[in-house]
This record gives structure tokens, sequence and C-alpha cells, in this order.
């Protein structure tokens, strides 16, 4: 038996193991995409009963190595001749943000970004309370801070509206 049969063999259950909560995690990480998503279809629709900005859910392949091939939901909004969408940058992230009231940081467990016109950027981060944040780059990051608001409809228009 060479090094690797030998390796898979007394390894096997431990890299099943690994696989299993690698494939829990990955699931995990796109229907909250998906959630997201779906909630911010339904703020459009809200806002925008004449359906006058398309949307468009796509599949692209996702960015993390740790996850194997797979692939993320990506949101386009396009209103005439102009597009946005919003992208996710990782599951597993090197990032810390403060919420309202909260005096330390706390890491975050994804991050999507927004990319619109003019390189104009906003990020959401879901947090561990299993919620999304919002932190614009054009206001917040330039400034040195690392403070994030709950998303909610009147911020998501505002950014979309900005964004446009």
């Amino acid at each position: 038996m060479g090094v690797l049969a030998e390796y898979l063999k007394t390894e096997s259950e431990a890299l099943k193991a690994e696989k299993a909560k690698r494939r829990a995690l990955l699931r995990e990480w796109v229907d909250s995409l998906n959630g997201l998503y779906d909630q911010m279809q339904r703020w459009l629709a809200a806002c925008d009963p004449e359906n006058l900005i398309e949307r468009v859910i796509e599949q692209i392949p996702g960015p993390e190595l740790a996850f194997g091939n797979y692939t993320v939901p990506v949101l386009r909004l396009t209103l005439v001749d102009r597009s946005i969408q919003f992208e996710p940058m990782a599951r597993f992230m090197a990032a810390t943000v403060r919420r309202p009231g909260q005096q330390t940081p706390e890491r975050v467990q994804g991050g999507v970004q927004l990319r619109g016109l003019g390189g104009r950027t906003c990020y959401l981060f879901r947090l561990s309370d299993g919620n999304w944040y919002i932190q614009k780059e054009f206001e917040n990051l330039r400034a040195g801070g690392n403070d994030v608001v709950p998303l909610d409809a009147d911020r998501f228009e505002a950014v979309v509206r900005e964004s446009f």
C-alpha cells in the first residue's frame, strides 16, 4: 500500500467528517445569500411596483478554495442602461465590524459587495446573529471606521439609488 492509500485509510473518518462540515457550512452560506436576495426583491417590489428595475439572479463560481468548486448567487439590478450587482466576497473573512452600541468589533460571518456605477461600493456583512448589516465604503471606510448599521428597506433603497 502506498503512502497516499495509507493516509486515506487511516484518516478516512476524520476526512469524511471535515467534508460534511464544509458542505454544511457552504449550504448555510448559500442559503443566507438566497435569503438576503429574497428580502431585497421584496423591498424592490414594494418601492418599484411597475418593475422598472430588472432583477436577475445569476450563478458565478465561488471565490473560496476551502469549499472546492461551487457556485454562489449574484443579484444584478438594471435600470434602463445602468446596472449594479450584489456579489458575494466570501463566507470566511478576516474582517471585523462594530454594531451600533458595541464597543468591541466582531468578526464578520460573510460579506457581499455592491458594485455600482463610478466605482462606488458598499459592503453588506452577516454577523453572528444571522442578520445583515451595511457599511458604505464612501462614507465609513475612508473615515477609518468599521461601524455598520442594520440593513433595512430604507438603507437598501438609499444605497441602490446612490449606486445607479
